[in-house]
């Protein structure tokens, strides 16, 4: 599974977050920038991959390091 964060020119935020939140959303992140389509592309591609054929019940988090997990 990918899930991604906040990604740029898509509809997942369709009501276009305020600065203030936009700004918020990026500040989060170890990057400091939003990502982009072709960031979640590359993720979806990597697991749809002979690489990621022995990953298994994992989430690649795609939001620049805005959600830590372990």
């Amino acid at each position: 599974m990918v899930a991604p964060g906040y990604i740029t020119d898509t509809e997942c935020f369709r009501d276009q977050p305020s600065d203030k939140r936009r700004t918020s959303l990026i500040a989060a992140t170890s990057t400091g920038r939003p990502g982009t389509p072709a960031d979640v592309a590359g993720a979806v591609a990597f697991r749809a991959s002979p690489a990621a054929r022995h990953i298994r019940g994992q989430v690649l988090n795609v939001n620049g390091g805005a959600r830590k997990t372990r």
